[in-house]
C-alpha cells in the first residue's frame, strides 16, 4: 500500500520526531493465553496419564515459554511511529492509512483494524508516548475524517475489555485454572506452588469474565 504523497511529507518514519514503540499483531496477542491454555492442557494430561509430578511440570513450564517466544523472538516489533495527515508510517512495516481502517481502539495499545489485513497493536515505550501516540493519532485521524466526502463511514472506536470475546477468552483461562488448581491439589503428592499458579491464572480469567480492564 502506498500513502498518499502529502502524508509523507515533512517527516520521515525513522526521524527523531518520530515515536519508539512496540506493534503487535494478533498473534502476539494471543500467544499469551495460548501459552496457559498449553501449560494447564499439557500438565493435565501427564497427570492424568499417572507420569511424574516432574514432567508434568516441566511440560506445563514448556507451554507457558514456548508461544511468547516464537512470536515476540520470531517476529520482532520494535518500530518509530510517525503520524501523518492521512496516516501512520513504521520504519519496520508498512503503512497504515486511515482510509484503509474500519476499527481502532485504545485499551491497551492503539488497535488498528483493517479487513483483509493483519490488526495491528502499537505500544510506545512509556506512558508519556502513549499520550503523545493517541493525542496525535485522534487529531489527526478526526481532521481527515473531516476532509472526506459527506456520507463516509467513519471507523469506529472499540472497546476489547468488556467485550464477547473478552470474556469467552476470560472463561476459558478461568476454566483453566481452576482445573489446573484442582489436579495439583488431588496429586499422590499434593503440590501447593502449582494450585497457587492455577489460582492466580483463574483470578486473572475471572477479571476479563467480569469486563475488568487487567
Amino acid at each position: 500500500m502506498n500513502m498518499p504523497d502529502r502524508a509523507c511529507r515533512g517527516s520521515t518514519p525513522g526521524g527523531a520526531d518520530g515515536i519508539q514503540a512496540a506493534v503487535y499483531t494478533r498473534w502476539h496477542q494471543l500467544s499469551v493465553p495460548l501459552a496457559f491454555a498449553l501449560a494447564a492442557g499439557g500438565f493435565m494430561l501427564v497427570v492424568f496419564n499417572r507420569g511424574p509430578v516432574l514432567w508434568a511440570a516441566i511440560v506445563a513450564l514448556a507451554g507457558l515459554l514456548v508461544p511468547p517466544l516464537v512470536a515476540f523472538k520470531g517476529f520482532p516489533t520494535r518500530n518509530r511511529v510517525t503520524v501523518m495527515p492521512d496516516g501512520l508510517v513504521f520504519s519496520r512495516r508498512a503503512p497504515v492509512a486511515f482510509a484503509d481502517l474500519t476499527r481502532w481502539g485504545t485499551d491497551d495499545f492503539l488497535k488498528l483494524v483493517r479487513p483483509g489485513r493483519p490488526t495491528l497493536l502499537v505500544s510506545p515505550v512509556d506512558a508519556p508516548n502513549r499520550e503523545r501516540l493517541l493525542r496525535e493519532f485522534q487529531a489527526a485521524l478526526q481532521a481527515w475524517q473531516k476532509r472526506q466526502p459527506a456520507g463516509t463511514e467513519p471507523a469506529r472506536r472499540t472497546h476489547f475489555y468488556g467485550s464477547t470475546g473478552a470474556r469467552l477468552v476470560g472463561a476459558v483461562i478461568t476454566a483453566l485454572g481452576v482445573g489446573a488448581a484442582i489436579m495439583a491439589l488431588n496429586l499422590r503428592e499434593p503440590s501447593v506452588p502449582l494450585a497457587i499458579v492455577g489460582g492466580l491464572g483463574a483470578l486473572f480469567g475471572l477479571a476479563m469474565l467480569a469486563g475488568k480492564r487487567v
